[in-house]
């Protein structure tokens, strides 16, 4: 893989049909956004670490959103597939384990996260209480926006440190 694909990111309408459109078409905005700040970048840009002191970097905030998307990944029934959240020492998180030959994969597991991620709720009312927790639906919706949104923002200034690109 030389740079990653720079995805189309289609505006949400400005009057959806329900709350659950909403919520989803903001949800994949938020998605889109990520890759699009990831996109055209090589590996080794990816890695980067182009704000210090701070070990952020694009692909730290990949993994780590892969993991994130387990917040969906509750209501399948199914293992807990531990997306980055594999503890190592030194690391204050999963963003902070980059590795340049795996980016490739890393953007497989994140796709195959919000795959999972749809697949589990399609067809879920926004009520529904996430197993073993208390949150429902529409709740872990709501954070994942938030979630999406904070961290897109510190991609931004990232990917300006990185080559200059800005955009919303």
């Amino acid at each position: 893989m030389s740079t990653w694909t720079m995805p189309e990111r289609p505006e949400p309408p400005n009057n959806p049909v329900d709350e659950r459109s909403a919520l989803d078409d903001r949800l994949d905005y938020q998605r889109t956004t990520l890759l699009q700040k990831c996109g055209g970048l090589t590996p080794e840009q990816l890695a980067m670490r182009a704000v210090p002191p701070s070990t952020l970097s694009l692909l730290g905030l990949v993994r780590h959103l892969s993991g994130v998307e387990a917040w969906f990944h509750t209501y399948d029934g199914q293992p807990d597939l531990q997306y980055f959240w594999d503890y190592v020492p030194g690391a204050r998180n999963s963003g902070d384990i980059v590795d340049v030959t795996r980016a490739a994969d890393d953007l497989a597991s994140y796709q195959a996260s919000v795959a999972r991620s749809r697949t589990a709720v399609a067809g879920l009312s926004l009520d529904a209480v996430s197993p073993g927790e208390d949150y429902t639906l529409r709740w872990i919706y709501l954070h994942m926006i938030e979630e999406y949104a904070r961290h897109n923002g510190h991609a931004d200034f990232l990917r300006e440190r990185i080559d200059g690109a800005t955009g919303e």
